[in-house]
């Protein structure tokens, strides 16, 4: 489906957080990390240190 509608379905779901990676952090070796549960900005991080960041914040 498209961006928006994966986006919707993530929020449903009661995730706390969204991981995206598209062409763009493919490319840059990122991915984004979107809160689903408050109000914090979109956070780019290094894919190798995904797992690291995610554990902290949960």
């Amino acid at each position: 489906g498209s961006f928006k509608s994966q986006m919707k379905k993530a929020d449903r779901s009661g995730a706390r957080f969204a991981v995206i990676l598209g062409e763009n952090e493919i490319a840059q070796g990122t991915a984004g990390l979107k809160p689903l549960r408050d109000d914090q900005p979109q956070q780019e991080v290094a894919q190798a240190d995904l797992a690291a960041v995610l554990a902290g914040l949960l």
